[in-house]
């Protein structure tokens, strides 16, 4: 995945989520459109119209959704199209209400070439995640000046903003993957991006279907991690701890996980650096690999001896990984023993 693509892709996959693009539509479109729909029928339309030198700042969706009651107009249209451009810039565009305009007309083209007796409106909307707060006017007129009302003969249309940056967590609506993937986006290049982390990472454990908890948990860690150069070890491990309590869970994610971040680190050495992927990505592998021959030895391992283990060196670790190898460590209570020696060094 090229270096413009991350916040592209995470948004479409979490928009392909099953049942996300209803729940996004219910509770962010216009509530006068939401009366007139029925966002259960949405579906994407393939395809892209964003320019392609543009593709790095901004990510569109064109969706169908059908109208609650159809005109008696034979050859009125039974469905809206919905055009949401997401705006992946920190600072606001002034020329958003224009570029959309553009794609507005590029989809009407297509409905001509297509031999369409009707037009199908569009209900133009932005998804914002920017640092600095929406000023930008959201009518197409306000381009133009005050003649853009003045003198008339001006295309008028306003869109449907969400500023991410605007709302409080408590403000953003919507099922468990639905919050997520927005808070996602909305705190990732948050100062606060750790402590973020595992209140959103936190609302996962509402999800009753871990294996699909775990992949939301997975695409997020993966996200922000791409994106934040200060994240730590001890930041994953405590969102991760965060979305669950189990620890057969804790070390299955932290396996994954780890695997994730050594191929960001080899595919990408640009903001988290290639070697700091391999070194977090390895030490989140070493940790559970010990932790799993430890509970094949042991016993099941107590928090307390978890977190002990998370707290030593790697040089450390791979030591407590020797003694047990060895044989120098056949009882929990050798392990507790030897935990404490070397959290002592």
């Amino acid at each position: 995945m090229s270096t413009p693509n991350y916040h592209d892709s995470y948004f479409r996959e979490w928009i392909n989520e099953p049942g996300v693009l209803a729940d996004y539509l219910q509770h962010y479109l216009p509530p006068q459109v939401v009366a007139q729909v029925v966002p259960d029928s949405a579906q994407i339309v393939p395809g892209s119209f964003v320019d392609e030198q543009l593709r790095g700042q901004m990510t569109d969706l064109l969706c169908t959704v059908k109208l609650r009651e159809t005109s008696t107009d034979d050859q009125g249209p039974p469905n809206v199209f919905v055009y949401c451009l997401i705006e992946h810039k920190s600072y606001p565009d002034v020329w958003v209400s224009f570029q959309l305009l553009r794609y507005m007309v590029q989809i009407w083209q297509q409905q001509v070439r297509d031999k369409a007796t009707h037009l199908t409106p569009i209900v133009p909307m932005v998804l914002y995640h920017g640092e600095q707060a929406w000023r930008v006017p959201v009518q197409f007129g306000a381009l133009f000046g005050h003649l853009g009302t003045n003198i008339g003969f001006v295309p008028q249309f306003d869109y449907w903003l969400t500023d991410l940056s605007a709302l409080s967590e408590d403000q953003i609506h919507g099922n468990i993957i639905t919050r997520v993937g927005l808070l996602g986006m909305k705190f990732s290049r948050n100062a606060d991006l750790s402590a973020a982390l595992v209140r959103i990472v936190g609302l996962l454990r509402g999800i009753k279907d871990r294996k699909l908890a775990h992949s939301q948990m997975l695409r997020l860690l993966k996200y922000v991690l791409w994106l934040s150069n200060n994240l730590q070890q001890a930041d994953v491990q405590a969102a991760i701890a965060a979305g669950t309590s189990d620890p057969n869970e804790q070390e299955a994610i932290m396996s994954n996980f780890a695997i994730e971040l050594i191929e960001i680190g080899e595919k990408r050495g640009i903001r988290i650096g290639e070697q700091r992927g391999i070194q977090i990505g390895e030490q989140l592998g070493i940790q559970a690999t010990i932790a799993r021959l430890i509970e094949r030895k042991l016993g099941p391992l107590q928090v307390a001896e978890r977190e002990r283990i998370a707290q030593l060196s790697e040089e450390n670790q791979l030591s407590l990984a020797d003694a047990l190898v060895d044989g120098l460590m056949v009882t929990y209570n050798d392990l507790v023993k030897r935990l404490a020696l070397l959290n002592a060094s």
